[in-house]
């Protein structure tokens, strides 16, 4: 069975699109969570302008113990 931990990253107010891929600061955070295994599953924008985004990834599996089967 897979077990997944969670994490949640806020994101600064979204720039103006850019003509270079990846230039804003959000997608550069987000790129960096991916490249630690993190993906994200959902996003809620907040108040203030910010975002919430909900990320997730596979924990290690856990090493048997001498009893388990």
């Amino acid at each position: 069975m897979n077990t997944w931990e969670y994490l949640i990253l806020s994101l600064p107010e979204f720039e103006p699109a850019k003509a270079a891929k990846g230039a804003s600061v959000a997608v550069k955070m987000l790129n960096r969570e991916g490249d630690k295994g993190w993906e994200a599953v959902g996003m809620t924008a907040l108040g203030d302008g910010s975002f919430a985004v909900l990320l997730k990834r596979l924990t290690p599996p856990k090493p048997l113990r001498a009893n388990e089967p």
